[in-house]
């Protein structure tokens, strides 16, 4: 199953709401996916642990805030940070450049860890299309806003519901990790990151399916998560190495903001994209675009209504990240 019928499948039980996220759960491309709200973490079956879904077309499940946590965010004016001392202000020519220079400014970036009791707090904005369920197979888009805490030690997790701000005592392992001790404990040599990628995913590099899951991968950890700069600066690296990932776009739009656009094929009519600030190479979001036409088959209870075909150049998701930031209490955003 690719993650198209994952996003289908979710897409006829998400709830409207701009205060209630929610949270896809996969057991990757091949296996059925499971989906749940964001509170108590999803299990698989026998196994206690939730593989994390991964791609663009998993955005629908991450967090966010109202100020960026990555350098070259946004002043206190609201207007993002222009100015990157020490990187070059030309244009990048390719995408292992414009990945160098992400690694750079990570690097550069002040940071002081959470504590303990502390929370990270995430924003996420996912333009998508307006149907209840099947593929997104061009406009009308609607905009859908997500919203979510997770304490700095991993035990506890945080949503809105009902208009009130309910804790969730069980964080759950996940893979890949989403408490922050595991993630700052990651490797920050991008040859040792992607090793450990490959194994949590129980692939082997050297395979076209290996290379795609661990992009999307290093995409979910960037997307959900506040990072250490040096394990930051490790993804960008570990995505240099992998192949097929190519510059897409110099001027792309991330909801309103410039963005420069890397990514890689998947399943050979989907194009998967990461979007970075063209000064700041600050991480923006993620945007998925079919690349050629595309017939899909449906799945679950209704597969007629979720079977469809899409066009060559429909966008199917633009997932923008508002910030990530850390905060003392569970429904608190920074400012």
């Amino acid at each position: 199953m690719n993650e198209l019928d994952t996003l289908r499948r979710m897409r006829a039980s998400l709830a409207e709401s701009e205060s209630e996220p929610v949270r896809l759960a996969g057991v990757r491309s091949q296996v059925t996916a499971r989906f749940g709200e964001r509170g108590p973490r999803v299990r698989l079956p026998r196994m206690g642990v939730r593989i994390v879904a991964v791609g663009a077309l998993a955005v629908t499940i991450a967090a966010g805030v109202t100020v960026a946590q990555n350098l070259g965010g946004v002043e206190d004016n609201g207007h993002r940070r222009t100015v990157l001392p020490g990187l070059p202000a030309d244009p990048v020519a390719n995408a292992a450049q414009a990945l160098d220079r992400a690694a750079a400014a990570a690097d550069s970036r002040p940071f002081t860890p959470p504590r303990p009791d502390q929370w990270i707090y995430t924003e996420i904005r996912l333009r998508t299309t307006v149907k209840e369920s099947g593929g997104v197979t061009g406009g009308p888009y609607r905009t859908i806003v997500m919203r979510a805490w997770k304490r700095a030690d991993g035990k506890k997790s945080a949503r809105i519901e009902n208009g009130q701000v309910k804790i969730f005592n069980e964080f759950g392992r996940t893979i890949p990790p989403e408490d922050y001790p595991s993630l700052a404990a990651l490797p920050t040599d991008p040859d040792a990151l992607l090793r450990w990628v490959y194994a949590q995913n129980g692939e082997k590099p050297g395979s076209e399916g290996g290379y795609q899951l661990a992009f999307q991968t290093l995409r979910v950890i960037l997307r959900e998560n506040l990072l250490p700069p040096r394990t930051e600066a490790a993804i960008f690296r570990a995505m240099k190495k992998l192949p097929g990932v190519t510059l897409v776009d110099n001027s792309a739009d991330a909801a309103g903001r410039p963005a420069i656009a890397l990514g890689r094929i998947a399943e050979g009519w989907l194009h998967e994209e990461v979007m970075l600030d063209p000064k700041s190479y600050a991480y923006l979001g993620e945007r998925t675009i079919s690349i050629k036409g595309h017939t899909f088959k449906g799945v679950g209870d209704n597969p007629k209504a979720l079977a469809g075909y899409v066009k060559k150049g429909v966008l199917q998701n633009l997932m923008v990240r508002t910030a990530a930031g850390i905060v003392d209490e569970p429904g608190q955003r920074t400012s």
